[in-house]
């Protein structure tokens, strides 16, 4: 087994602090590269130069996720991190971080049980091909609850977050009294996107128009407050009017947590995560052009 080192307190924060700088499909992508090093100290793939001031050959891994730079001393088994990034992309994410969400000071936000945005355009996808109902979108996000009450709770999870990011709506029958998930015209938007890319970028808006998320963008940015458990805790507090979902109040606050790092991460927000910073880069966001070339 490596021992895997890292060259600043900077990064080594960035690789041990999962619960401040990673979000799921960061997580998913990179453990098992870090697994495999610490393992073997190789990774398939991974190219090799010089850099000033290191000595010997210096490794870098690109995902889509994430970059990596690091040495192998393969006698005292020690891998050294000088360099890891989050990948970001381009986004006019000061345009959709000031959108309206036409909220009024007395509702509650519904605050999201997910914290994973690809569940989100599974059930999206799932909606548009008639997979409507919450219990049918529970199944096929895989609960395996035994009770049609617990499969279509899942479904819930995902359908009513989808409402509060106004990309779903709920359409009730007026034949049987059920209600069922259709998706609006952003939905829709998002749904016909050809490629995985613009279907990201466009949740990635939506969810930078989601209250509780401009609450706390703004908090890290403009307060220059670090993004903490208790801010994440105060944000919901505000938007739920003070009550944050009781025994659910952790799963909410985790995956509230994880959606801020994804689309931050995704739009290169530089919000403040204990030391770090990130970089900004600027596109129009998709929503206000309707142009099919962005499809």
């Amino acid at each position: 087994m490596y021992k895997i080192e890292c060259a600043d307190d900077k990064t080594r924060s960035m690789i041990k602090d999962r619960n401040t700088f990673w979000d799921p499909e960061l997580g998913k992508e990179f453990s098992p590269v870090l697994k495999q090093l610490r393992r073997t100290g190789e990774i398939a793939g991974a190219s090799c130069g010089f850099r000033p001031g290191v000595a010997g050959l210096i490794y870098e891994i690109k995902g889509k996720t994430f970059k990596l730079d690091y040495t192998v001393n393969s006698e005292k088994k020690i891998i050294r991190i000088y360099e890891f990034r989050q990948v970001f992309h381009h986004i006019d994410w000061q345009t959709a971080l000031e959108r309206d969400c036409q909220r009024s000071e007395e509702e509650s936000v519904y605050i999201p049980q997910i914290g994973d945005p690809h569940l989100f355009l599974k059930a999206i996808t799932l909606i548009s091909k008639g997979t409507n109902t919450p219990k049918g979108i529970g199944i096929a996000l895989g609960s395996t609850a035994k009770k049609e009450k617990d499969q279509a709770r899942k479904g819930d999870y995902a359908g009513r977050a989808l409402m509060a990011f106004g990309l779903v709506e709920r359409v009730h029958h007026k034949e049987d009294g059920h209600s069922v998930y259709a998706l609006t015209k952003k939905g829709a938007l998002l749904s016909a996107s050809k490629d995985q890319e613009t279907r990201e970028r466009l949740l990635a808006e939506a969810l930078l128009g989601f209250y509780p998320i401009q609450i706390i963008v703004s908090a890290t940015r403009q307060g220059e407050k670090p993004l903490t458990k208790e801010l994440i805790q105060e944000a919901i507090a505000e938007v739920t009017l003070g009550d944050c979902g009781g025994t659910t109040s952790p799963r909410r606050a985790s995956s509230l947590r994880a959606l801020v790092n994804w689309v931050t991460r995704w739009a290169g927000i530089a919000i403040q995560r204990g030391d770090s910073s990130g970089i900004q880069l600027y596109i129009p966001n998709i929503y206000a052009d309707k142009k099919s070339q962005h499809l």
